[in-house]
């Protein structure tokens, strides 16, 4: 790390509680709000950031979501330490009245308020209502900034707009937010420059850890005039997290400066922090990496990762689609659909009544009870002969013993290439939809069975189906029925434990399935906790 500039004193808000309640709903303990304020403080923090002041009641918040006076007041905190707190230029947009709603939000000026910095968030196509905001709001005795989002997409001619917006409108302080955090170090002099042309004023800047460049990017801005900075105890915020407070501080601030007392930021990094951390799970990895990379809004990786019905291979898949569609601002819809990666009726080549018509099948899929059972498995094939369908690349069963193999999700196809061209057995997917996946590579025997993807739906044609969700299992249900199989034995469906979402998404399909008016026996010969019928594989041997 370069030489700090020491005749410029940084300002650092520390907004964790604002950022961070994006994990908690800001429904944060009060005795560790208190113990978190009294940690930074001592560290050398110059303004918190408590959280956000919303007219939003759709759903619960905690209180931080609208850090009201009387709130403030309850946590009974030291005077001294300079509050803040952030509002959405996003609700303010459609404002018939915008000094009602800002009053509504501010109904006192700062001489009575607890607060008394405020942070607007905005775009840029919402920069000018931001302004006249933070104009009323400068009126009424409060420190102003203006916080840019999403900078990495912005252009220079628009900096130089936002820089001028700012001589007109006179805030306190410009802030940058590198929401994807994307931002390259390099760039950040760009930045600084291309608002100077109009702004003279104060320019801060809040720094994401997507591409774990926060830190970096941060003392890069203050090495370069940024004078506010934005951090986080142990990076806590959306997504990736941002700069850590405690890395920050450590960076710019003197251990042994009269006002500086690290120990407390450190007890609350390695308690509390840490154990928020371990049930949140916030920070960098390589899926927030990826969205960094291709300037995606980090709630698209967060939603997935809460959701466990997620695969890596179904978060890899919907990050490439979500990049082809330029996905910076974040949409449920967007999310939805980067999942259906089929969703158009294709006909494949290849009709399975060919092999599969009046015969019996045991599908094979990857649960523990597979291996548990492996040599009654193996004896059940050989004394009855069914056909045998193995799931994706399972191996578990004698190679010798299987017929064909089945899989359908794309990414984890071309990721286990290089096996499936090992294989003896040819592969049953929709070949010709998974071209736009894979150019010319999918060189080896092939099956081409069509899927469409169309929720609650179970439908059987010659040569392609439509299924509730593009887990193999459905497929080889669809592939199965539409070949009229006389009867499907299956093994290692041992199900999900109590509370996971994957069972309920396998449940959801094993229940369209029976709803079907015309669907093939189906028997576990394992113990599953899907709800289908069981027997015992014993009991054939």
């Amino acid at each position: 790390m370069k030489n700090i500039p020491d005749k410029i004193k940084p300002k650092i808000i520390d907004c964790t509680l604002r950022d961070g309640g994006y994990y908690n709903n800001w429904d944060f303990d009060i005795e560790l709000i208190r113990k978190y304020i009294n940690a930074v403080q001592r560290a050398g923090v110059d303004y918190v950031e408590l959280g956000y002041r919303t007219k939003n009641n759709s759903g619960y918040f905690g209180p931080l979501a609208y850090t009201t006076e009387d709130f403030i007041e309850e946590l009974n905190i030291n005077k001294s330490i300079k509050l803040g707190v952030m509002i959405n230029s996003s609700e303010l947009i459609q404002s018939k009245n915008i000094e009602k709603d800002i009053r509504i939000l501010f109904p006192f000026s700062k001489e009575t308020s607890k607060i008394s910095l405020v942070r607007i968030a905005c775009k840029f196509n919402e920069i000018e209502i931001a302004f006249k905001a933070g104009k009323l709001l400068k009126s009424y005795g409060f420190k102003v900034c203006i916080n840019l989002m999403q900078i990495s997409s912005i252009k220079e001619k628009e900096l130089n707009k936002f820089g001028e917006y700012g001589k007109i409108y006179k805030p306190d302080v410009l802030f940058i937010g590198d929401s994807t955090g994307t931002l390259m170090p390099e760039k950040i002099i760009n930045i600084y420059n291309a608002l100077r042309i109009h702004w003279k004023g104060e320019i801060g800047i809040h720094a994401h850890d997507n591409m774990r460049r926060a830190l970096i990017n941060t003392i890069e801005a203050y090495r370069n005039g940024f004078i506010w900075l934005d951090s986080t105890v142990q990076g806590m915020g959306r997504g990736p997290g941002n700069t850590k407070t405690e890395d920050l501080v450590f960076e710019i601030l003197d251990i042994n400066h009269k006002n500086i007392d690290f120990l407390p930021l450190i007890d609350l990094v390695q308690k509390e922090f840490f154990n928020l951390k371990q049930k949140y799970k916030w920070g960098s990895n390589p899926f927030y990496y990826l969205s960094g990379k291709n300037e995606l809004h980090p709630t698209y990786i967060q939603n997935m990762l809460d959701d466990k019905s997620y695969r890596n291979e179904d978060i890899y898949a919907s990050i490439k689609e979500l990049t082809k569609n330029k996905s910076i601002n974040f949409k449920e819809s967007k999310l939805q659909n980067s999942r259906i990666y089929y969703n158009k009726k294709i006909d494949g080549e290849w009709n399975p009544i060919q092999e599969f018509m009046n015969k019996e099948v045991l599908l094979l899929a990857p649960g523990e009870s597979i291996n548990i059972h492996k040599n009654a498995i193996q004896k059940f094939i050989i004394k009855y002969s069914p056909l045998v369908v193995a799931l994706n690349i399972l191996n578990n069963i004698d190679d010798n013993l299987i017929n064909f193999r089945i899989a359908c999700h794309p990414i984890r196809i071309f990721s286990d290439l290089p096996k499936y061209k090992l294989f003896r057995q040819p592969l049953i997917t929709p070949k010709k939809q998974l071209l736009k996946w894979s150019g010319n590579s999918l060189k080896f025997p092939i099956l081409d069975f069509g899927i469409k993807v169309q929720e609650n739906v179970f439908e059987f044609r010659e040569k392609s189906c439509t299924i509730p969700s593009p887990l193999v299992m459905a497929y080889s249900l669809a592939v199965l029925n539409s070949g009229k199989a006389k009867k499907i034995f299956c093994v290692g469906f041992d199900g999900y434990d109590y509370g996971d979402p994957r069972q309920s998404e396998v449940d959801s399909i094993w229940e369209a399935y029976f709803g079907c008016s015309d669907y093939a026996e189906i028997i576990s010969l394992t113990n599953t906790y899907h709800k289908i019928p069981k027997s015992s594989v014993y009991s054939y041997l």
